[in-house]
């Protein structure tokens, strides 16, 4: 299984009082490593830009710091007719830290309703299908 690495800058602005990672932050770091997978994979330019975030979940284990090296791995955990299921795992000193879910829906982009994953899309995906 292929999985695509990013270990985002987490910047001082983004800790609570408590110094751990604020939970929005979270979510536009986990974005941000989402897109730059993406774009790695060339997957929007095959959509079209014709992609709703339907639903995340994120399960934090730990709280996550700001200081050491956050490393966040992508992999896909499932592949639906029009939908996938972006999974992105964060780890930190060593011991996962954060799941996160991301339910994508491929989109027409005029009539703006669901509509089937092309073949294409299929293929670029299909490394990253977990086990």
């Amino acid at each position: 299984m292929a999985t695509f690495e990013l270990s985002p800058e987490v910047r001082w602005s983004d800790q609570d009082l408590l110094g751990h990672v604020n939970n929005a932050r979270m979510i536009t770091l986990i974005e941000e490593c989402r897109v730059r997978w993406m774009h790695e994979i060339r997957a929007g330019h095959i959509t079209g830009g014709g992609l709703l975030v339907a639903r995340q979940t994120i399960d934090y284990l730990v709280p996550v710091m700001y200081g050491p090296e956050l490393k966040m791995t992508v992999t896909v955990k499932k592949l639906g007719n029009s939908s996938f299921t972006v999974n992105t795992r964060g780890d930190q000193e060593g011991r996962q830290v954060f799941d996160h879910d991301c339910v994508l829906v491929h989109i027409d982009r005029d009539s703006q309703k669901p509509t089937p994953l092309t073949p294409e899309l299929r293929a670029v995906f299909e490394p990253y299908l977990q086990d």
